[in-house]
């Protein structure tokens, strides 16, 4: 089973092995831009800038190509979207999220997962966090329960 795992700057400066393992393993990485900015307030060129940045050193480090992009706190515009596009990027957005990327407000695994298993629905994209220390451990038993339901886990296209 693949996943989409979508990467700032930061991540790949402090987890290098992890993403090269990503890639090995036969996951997609997208773009999650270089600093995390709020693409709709910057201009065009500095959401370029963010892209690049990031594209570069992952075809550098690993030949890998990015194709997707997920903009940070999920926060758009037309304009934005277009230039994307324009950029040679898909963006991905999700259907499902809650607040893991604030670990102290997260809840406890069986909760996390009771939460998520509710939210199933086809065509779901679940929005999960690195910094959530409860949804790697969630994630075992979310699969289990979403499979047992019926549902299937699909690469994006």
């Amino acid at each position: 089973m693949q996943a989409a795992f979508f990467i700032t700057g930061d991540y790949l400066d402090a987890e290098p092995e992890l993403v090269g393992r990503m890639i090995a393993e036969g996951h997609t990485v997208g773009n999650h831009s270089e600093n995390h900015p709020s693409f709709p307030t910057v201009s065009l060129d500095r959401q370029r800038e963010e892209l690049a940045a990031v594209a570069a050193r992952m075809e550098a480090q690993f030949q890998y190509k990015m194709t997707y992009f997920r903009p940070p706190m999920g926060e758009f515009s037309a304009r934005m979207l277009a230039n994307v596009q324009d950029f040679g990027y898909t963006s991905v957005f999700w259907s499902y999220a809650y607040r893991d990327w604030e670990p102290d407000a997260g809840v406890d695994p069986a909760e996390a997962c009771r939460k998520a298993v509710e939210a199933l629905h086809p065509g779901a994209i679940y929005l999960l966090h690195a910094v959530s220390p409860y949804n790697a451990e969630m994630l075992p038993d979310f699969i289990d329960q979403a499979r047992a339901a019926g549902y299937a886990f699909v690469p994006l296209p």
